[in-house]
């Protein structure tokens, strides 16, 4: 394989295996897959390091270093031990950010091995002081398999306060991705690369077994991780009480306070399958108590984040309230409102009662970020102004 094919494919891919803090798991059988029949001379050097001479900073031209710093392959060890062994917790405390998506993933994939052997850490300068972009050699050891399969993992270190190490995996801007981005198109790194992609080869077509699992390993690890996240949705459906009397009746509508994504499960990670405008109308059909709800949309069933909805009743209410009260306060000069104690601002959904009871009859719900005149307060219960009357909330859901 021509080595500019695979600069070429570095230069367009890159962010997935330098800046994105963790190679995809198996990076190197996967870039096997996605090199194949790339033989196109194509010259990419110029679009590489597109960027940096306008960033300030210098890329340097020194070929990696080799397991030059223990503490970085103390760190990296360890990370990679963790991942081969599915705690994704542990491997939460050496980086800054994990999703849960991430953490699924990283179980779901160690299910298919038995350990990572022969590690060997390959430095570059970082493009910050004491920073380091890290790739990771080892040999994966699957279940039932004897044959070895290369590999290769990258990520980027850096150095907190304390002077603690780090994988560092927030979204790097558009400077720090024009450094890496010509990092992983310098001949030591490609060579790098073709060298395991050859001993990946080898070891494929010594085991025909290993080259069977290879072939959908990729897809079946994204189908265990797509049922795993959608299971963890239905998990989370609340059970208790509370949530029984967060259900909305039919037909009740609310309003979007800002842009939000609408999405097919209570969840950040589940599909977008629109989103939602300032102002936008939908028919609510449960709150829930892990700060979602489930509305209608375009005839089946969505969620949104409930911090973002208010009631449209509520809202019309609100703006003709206030538009009485400022045409009696410009007619007479003075203040038509209850004399109050000040506000409270609601931290969490909370159900609100005609009195200060939990049996007491409900008026409604009051959403997180909503305010209400405090007329009296207890340790219990807290005394508001709710559409003209007198009600009460609990006074643990407010501040």
């Amino acid at each position: 394989m021509a080595t500019s094919g695979i600069k070429e494919f570095f230069a367009k891919n890159y962010r997935y295996f330098i800046v994105g803090g963790l190679f995809v798991i198996l990076v190197i059988l996967l870039i096997v897959f996605a090199l194949k029949g790339k033989d196109k001379d194509t010259e990419i050097d110029a679009s590489a390091t597109e960027g940096i001479e306008e960033s300030g900073l210098e890329v340097p031209t020194d070929d990696y270093e080799v397991d030059a710093y223990p503490a970085v392959n103390t760190l990296l060890e360890n990370y990679c031990d963790a991942m081969a062994a599915g705690d994704a917790d542990a491997m939460a405390t050496m980086c800054n950010s994990m999703t849960e998506e991430e953490k699924i993933r990283i179980q779901e994939t160690a299910k298919y091995y038995d350990g990572f052997q022969n590690y060997v850490v390959y430095t570059k300068a970082g493009p910050i002081e004491n920073s380091y972009l890290a790739i990771i050699g080892y040999d994966i050891k699957f279940k039932d398999i004897e044959t070895l399969a290369p590999a290769l993992t990258s990520v980027y270190v850096c150095t907190n306060d304390t002077g603690a190490l780090y994988v560092n995996k927030e979204d790097p801007d558009e400077q720090t991705k024009a450094y890496f981005q010509a990092l992983s198109v310098q001949d030591d790194v490609v060579s790098l690369l073709n060298t395991v992609e050859t001993k990946y080869a080898e070891a494929l077509a010594a085991d025909e077994v290993l080259n069977t699992m290879m072939i959908d390993l990729k897809e079946k690890i994204n189908t265990a991780v797509k049922e795993a996240l959608e299971a963890a949705a239905q998990a989370a459906a609340p059970v208790e009480e509370v949530v029984s009397e967060n259900a909305v009746s039919e037909n009740t509508l609310f309003k979007t306070t800002d842009k939000v994504n609408i999405r097919k499960s209570a969840s950040t990670e589940a599909d977008a399958l629109g989103k939602a405008e300032i102002g936008d109308t939908y028919t609510v059909l449960e709150v829930l108590e892990n700060g979602w709800s489930r509305i209608e949309y375009n005839g089946a069933d969505a969620y949104l984040k409930t911090e973002f909805l208010v009631p449209a009743d509520d809202a019309a209410q609100t703006e003709e309230t206030e538009a009485t009260e400022a045409t009696e306060t410009e007619d007479t000069g003075e203040a038509t409102t209850e004399s109050t104690a000040g506000k409270v601002t609601v931290k969490e959904t909370v159900n609100i009662r005609e009195t200060a009871s939990e049996t007491g009859n409900k008026l409604g719900v009051a959403y997180r970020g909503e305010q209400f005149d405090l007329l009296e307060k207890t340790s219990d219960w807290c005394k508001i102004t709710y559409k003209g009357k007198t009600a009460y909330v609990k006074s643990d859901f407010v501040e």
